[in-house]
């Protein structure tokens, strides 16, 4: 029988898992013009399936990122420990930069050169100070800074942050306060009724504000991120419920432990599917058409998946 400490990390890996998988199959469908609306990005206001994605997976980051800053402090000292949080940061952004300008050049990407890994190791970097908070502090920092983007967006920066992608860098900041409430949610865990009533009242929140603040993860709009990471909460914990009374499910917790791998690799298996000319291959092609290529997709990608994790390999930053 798993420990509860066991359970508990299985259940992390599993949400993570299950973001990485959403997020391949979303990114796969973007750019086929048969597939149904509610699996792409919204235009601008609006909430999709596609658009939590991410923000499932910068969740599911934040859920871990306090603690393993802690242990590394302990090991390690301050010096260090700053160094391997800003070279891992650095790392993605420049990867991610790498990606970026690759789509660009096949036409695929447009505007600032900005996309997830960008994003995240910008809110990686930005929200390391907080750390050091006490999380009724760090709370409190995520909402002013969330305040001061949104009312930025109101003084000149959205119609920049409409032509980016992922809100481009101004949006980093509205990232970095998704990171930040996850690292506070990731802190309640102890205590699942407070975990749980946080959750609600940044769902609630986000709902009730939208009607004044339109809901947008282009704009990264501040309901979206009450929304999203109250709706992330609450999914983690039906998650961690789930594993629980049921066990793991094998086949997520094998994405779950090297979501950075399989990230990378779906970006160099798309070109497969993008960079042919051919329309009638990928963009052009029908949904019956897609929906094969979208399953020999994934199962490639899950057998990679397999192979890392039978090997015992580990990839990460």
């Amino acid at each position: 029988m798993s420990s509860p400490a066991a359970t508990r990390e299985h259940a992390i890996d599993q949400f993570r898992g299950l973001s990485i998988l959403l997020m391949v199959i979303v990114n796969f469908f973007e750019h086929v013009r048969a597939a149904p609306a509610w699996i792409k990005h919204a235009p601008d206001i609006g909430i999709t399936i596609a658009d939590v994605v991410a923000p499932s997976f910068i969740f599911a980051i934040g859920l871990t990122y306090a603690a393993s800053v802690r242990r590394r402090l302990a090991k390690q000292g301050v010096q260090r420990t700053l160094e391997h949080v800003v070279k891992r940061a650095l790392a993605l952004l420049g990867l991610g930069l790498l990606f970026t300008i690759g789509e660009q050049s096949w036409g695929f990407n447009h505007g600032q050169p900005w996309g997830t890994l960008q994003a995240i190791g910008v809110a990686i970097a930005l929200s390391l100070p907080a750390l050091w908070l006490r999380p009724a502090l760090r709370l409190l920092a995520a909402l002013l800074l969330l305040g001061g983007y949104q009312l930025m967006l109101g003084r000149g920066w959205l119609e920049v942050v409409l032509a980016a992608s992922h809100a481009g860098i101004q949006g980093s900041l509205s990232w970095t306060a998704l990171l930040i409430l996850a690292t506070v949610l990731a802190d309640l865990r102890a205590s699942p009724a407070r975990f749980l009533a946080l959750a609600l009242v940044l769902l609630v929140l986000g709902l009730a504000t939208s009607p004044w603040l339109p809901m947008s993860k282009h704009r990264m709009s501040m309901s979206f991120v009450f929304v999203v990471s109250g709706g992330a909460a609450l999914a983690f914990a039906l998650v961690e419920r789930w594993v629980a009374a049921r066990g793991p499910a094998r086949a997520l917790l094998a994405w779950g432990k090297n979501p950075l791998t399989l990230y990378v690799s779906h970006l160099v298996l798309m070109a497969v599917f993008l960079v042919p000319t051919t329309p009638w291959w990928h963009i052009e092609a029908s949904l019956p058409q897609a929906l094969v290529q979208g399953a020999v997709f994934v199962g490639v990608l899950h057998l990679w998946a397999r192979f890392l994790e039978r090997r015992g390999i580990v990839i990460s930053l």
